[in-house]
């Protein structure tokens, strides 16, 4: 008993000194210091849950990464709506568009937005496109197929790997949770079914592991499936489908922006400065300070590079 009685104490201060670090470092982070929750309404569009907001303008349509959903372009960019319509979707499989059935290969997803962009009759309207990570693959992926309507399309931090090797190389150095995930091995399947199964309290757990993040995106990064996961990943991360969507832009002249932090390991180093040395549409922008997490920690920094592609091009914001 008297074992008991003198780890009782030692636990509770066990749990108060992790309680207390994580709220020292939710309070300091940079994400979370710069993040409300967008306005709008909520809308089904097709296959998606889609954010709108404004109704004038060109369209502005923001694609989220990887392990997130549409909340994590929050209320700094509901700005854009000024002189814009903003369309902010949970893309096919992730989100509240975690529902769908369908595959979620890159066609899946670019069918997914057209139909989405047509259901709010906005498949007419000139768009300037911008993504984040994985959603910068696919932002380039959906301008390079509609380079009649795309006036812009900017991408920040985005995976533009060369081919499948490269990419795993790249997501084993972001960690060995993030190297574990991206295999097809029975322990990222097991886990992913176990957050399918018990997904509020993954959103929890989730929350626990990124002190860093808003509690409102950290919990909506759980929600996608293991189709979702794997189909996105090797669909728009590891398939280079990104570099002929390219070259089309460039073909027709239409201005594309590859945004980094200088942090940011998931980027090739160089790639983006050999991209904008052969294709002269395209232009680099680099934040020297921040990291992969560029559009939360530095929302205004990429709101202006996005107001920017609106109007054809413009310099590079101040950081």
């Amino acid at each position: 008993m008297r074992t008991v009685r003198r780890g009782l104490p030692m636990a509770a201060g066990g749990s108060a000194a992790g309680v207390g670090w994580w709220i020292a470092r939710h309070r300091a982070a940079a994400a979370v210091a710069a993040w409300a929750p967008g306005a709008g309404r909520r809308l089904r569009a097709g296959p998606l849950s889609v954010r709108v907001l404004g109704s004038r303008g060109p369209v502005v349509l923001l694609l989220h990464g990887m392990i997130a959903a549409g909340n994590s372009f929050g209320a700094t960019y509901d700005l854009l709506a000024e002189n814009a319509t903003l369309v902010v979707p949970d893309l096919l499989g992730f989100g509240s568009s975690v529902g769908s059935t369908r595959p979620t290969d890159a066609t899946a997803h670019l069918q997914a937005l057209d139909a989405a962009l047509a259901d709010l009759g906005l498949d007419r309207e000139p768009i300037v496109v911008a993504g984040h990570s994985m959603g910068g693959t696919l932002a380039l992926r959906w301008a390079g197929s509609h380079p009649d309507r795309v006036i812009g399309a900017v991408t920040f931090g985005a995976p533009l790997y060369r081919n499948r090797a490269e990419a795993d190389e790249h997501v084993a150095a972001m960690g060995r949770m993030e190297a574990l995930l991206a295999t097809d091995g029975w322990l990222p399947r097991t886990v992913c079914g176990w957050m399918c199964r018990h997904r509020g309290l993954a959103s929890w757990i989730a929350v626990a592991m990124r002190p860093d993040l808003p509690v409102a995106v950290a919990r909506s990064g759980v929600k996608h499936t293991w189709a979702t996961y794997t189909g996105s990943m090797n669909g728009l991360i590891r398939d280079p489908g990104w570099a002929a969507a390219v070259q089309r832009l460039n073909h027709a002249g239409i201005p594309v922006t590859l945004v980094a932090g200088a942090r940011d390991p998931v980027p090739v180093a160089g790639r983006a400065a050999e991209l904008a040395r052969d294709c002269p549409s395209v232009r680099t922008a680099v934040h020297p300070s921040a990291a992969h997490g560029l559009p939360l920690t530095n929302p205004d920094w990429c709101a202006r590079l996005i107001a920017g592609a609106t109007h054809g091009g413009g310099r590079v914001p101040p950081s």
